[in-house]
């Protein structure tokens, strides 16, 4: 006889989009089953980018900057993007903290580091400890989800138990499905893919080893520049984790010609020392995509993560807007699942997400075809790479002995590594080098992608004639419009400093006001429902403007006596911001969590 379960959400997939899914219903009081098909987590590294919000939001959810920080590179070297020969041959670099830019990181943020190099296999690790540890929130690992089939009120997945080749029937009120990439319940469900299936095919080898003592200068990136190993170091932690990647140009070159000798030597070539006594990890083959999924719902089963997109690594996006995603579909779930809110509420989700996922992918793809602008700087044409593979994997080449082809394309790399190298004496073109690299800058320094996204349109209430600050990539102006985030600043509870984004509650609705503000709100809050009333927090602030000398800081864009109220949900983003009291507060929190 066939098992069967009962719980308020399935998860399908157990990567961070998934583990965090349950992690965050289960501090909702909402039942979740993550199914995660592998018994171990790949130790072959994949992102590596934790990003402001993303850190903000982890912190929301518990977790420490200490547990974060543990498998993390240094803040110095995760500051740090160097391009060169060799990582032996510097040839410029961005630097995040120089010029005081770390400055307007620290100013918006509560967090000891604003961004983590961290990679995702610690993270997951840090991940599947906590949800272990969850009361509400259960973690299948060897488990495989094979189907679905919507119900009236709820849905009915089947699931192979792996560890003991067993069906289970599994009955959930709703279905997030977290698979990533290539995900088979997105396939199910019918949903496409739209936009580009194929940029560039990779190869990413992972080895161990401590670089530190090699390294002119440390970093997280070295883009290398060498003719005849042209790639990229990821350093997931200088002494312990390091990948490589590179393209490889299909159906040209094939996987079988990259055996581990040949990426072994190629490693060493771009490292710049044959001496360093590597041993290769692991090596995956991965396709650069950029696509959205049509729809983020079908019924009862939400995209979240890579599972809804895949776009370029280029910017560390990816896994940051998988964990934005959560944030936004978790607390709404737990309204309609506790029936403090209609199901037209989760339609907000796709509404305020597909805006915020479209931006990120298009800065990832332009990031990525941008980077090529600094080899061009260097005289050097990026297609040379294509033209190679096809020239090299031609039949008329292939009838020469490969000792002649190895002879000539040594002369090719000297040559052009001379070119190169002579940057250090060009001052013309060691400008033009040193322009390009810092073109790349918004590539890594994105606080405005990541703190200053808006939800225009979704479970906001919308300022008749908003006043939205001008964001850039590189630049955040902290707003109190509906749809923004709620800005960060510090305050002082007696002698303990405290950040603004402690007012705010992970599973409430937090209403900020002056003394004026709780009056109203308390002769007016008599049209809502008890259910209603429950969801919301009251927080008198003005005293703190009164008593607090820091405040004056926060004055200029909270002027609390011209915002007597200002409703935040529980992701932290404005609700609400009243421009006068003479307003209908049933009306606006139908439409907030409406129950249709």
């Amino acid at each position: 006889m066939e098992e069967s379960y009962k719980t308020d959400v399935l998860i399908i997939g157990g990567g961070p989009a998934g583990m965090l899914s349950g992690i965050y219903l289960d501090r909702l009081g909402v039942s979740s089953i993550v199914v995660e098909r592998q018994l171990a987590i790949s130790e072959h590294p994949k992102a590596h980018e934790l990003s402001a919000r993303s850190i903000e939001i982890l912190y929301q959810l518990g977790f420490s900057m200490e547990e974060l920080k543990a498998e993390a590179s240094s803040y110095e070297d995760a500051s740090r993007i160097l391009f060169g020969h060799t990582i032996k041959d510097i040839l410029g670099e961005i630097d995040l903290q120089a010029d005081g830019n770390d400055a307007k990181y620290r100013k918006h943020l509560a967090a000891a580091e604003p961004y983590l190099n961290l990679s995702q296999t610690e993270l997951e690790k840090i991940m599947r400890r906590r949800l272990k540890a969850c009361r509400h929130s259960s973690l299948w690992i060897g488990h495989q989800w094979e189907g679905m089939q919507e119900q009236e009120a709820g849905v009915q997945s089947e699931i192979l138990d792996l560890n003991k080749d067993r069906r289970i029937q599994v009955n959930s009120k709703f279905v997030i499905c977290a698979d990533g990439a290539g995900s088979r319940s997105r396939r199910t469900l019918g949903i496409n893919m739209l936009g580009e299936d194929k940029i560039d095919d990779f190869i990413s080898v992972y080895f161990k080893h401590n670089l530190r003592e090699y390294l002119i200068k440390p970093a997280k990136l070295f883009w290398i520049m060498n003719p005849a190993a042209p790639g990229t170091f990821i350093a997931h932690h200088i002494e312990k984790r390091w990948v490589y990647h590179f393209p490889i140009y299909t159906p040209y070159e094939k996987k079988e010609q990259f055996t581990e000798p040949v990426l072994k030597q190629r490693i060493l070539t771009a490292l710049g020392d044959e001496t360093i006594p590597i041993e290769l990890s692991s090596i995956s083959f991965w396709r650069m995509t950029c696509q959205i999924a049509e729809t983020f719902r079908k019924g009862r089963a939400f995209l979240v993560g890579d599972a809804a997109h895949r776009f370029p690594p280029t910017g560390g996006l990816g896994m940051n807007s998988g964990i934005g995603d959560v944030q936004n579909l978790c607390w709404k779930l737990a309204l309609v699942i506790n029936d403090q809110a209609g199901d037209s509420l989760l339609d907000s989700y796709e509404a305020e997400r597909r805006p915020v996922v479209e931006l990120n992918s298009e800065e990832s793809l332009h990031n990525y075809f941008k980077i090529w602008d600094v080899p061009r700087s260097m005289g050097l044409d990026p297609r040379a790479m294509k033209w190679q593979a096809m020239l090299l994997n031609s039949r008329f080449v292939q009838l020469f002995p490969k000792r002649w082809i190895s002879t000539l394309l040594s002369k090719v790399y000297t040559m052009l590594s001379r070119r190169i190298l002579s940057i250090h004496d060009d001052a013309k073109l060691r400008s033009k080098v040193k322009k390009a690299i810092k073109d790349q800058t918004d590539h890594f320094d994105r606080i405005g992608l990541d703190l200053g996204y808006f939800y225009e349109d979704g479970a906001i209430v919308k300022s008749f004639s908003p006043d939205l600050p001008k964001q850039t990539v590189s630049h955040y102006e902290p707003s109190l419009e509906p749809g923004a985030r709620f800005p960060h600043f510090w305050w002082y509870d007696q002698k303990e400093k405290k950040s603004s984004h402690e007012w705010l509650h992970p599973t409430k609705f937090s209403l900020l006001c002056s003394k004026t503000g709780k009056a109203w709100w308390k002769a007016h809050s008599t049209q809502l429902s008890e259910k209603t009333k429950s969801l919301v927090q009251v927080l008198v602030i003005e005293d703190q403007w009164n008593s607090n000398p820091a405040m004056t800081t926060a004055e200029t864009f909270y002027p609390i006596d011209k915002v007597p109220l200002l409703l935040i949900r529980p992701d932290g983003q404005i609700a609400w911001r009243p421009e006068s009291l003479a307003v209908d507060l049933t009306a606006v929190f139908n439409q907030l969590i409406p129950f249709s």
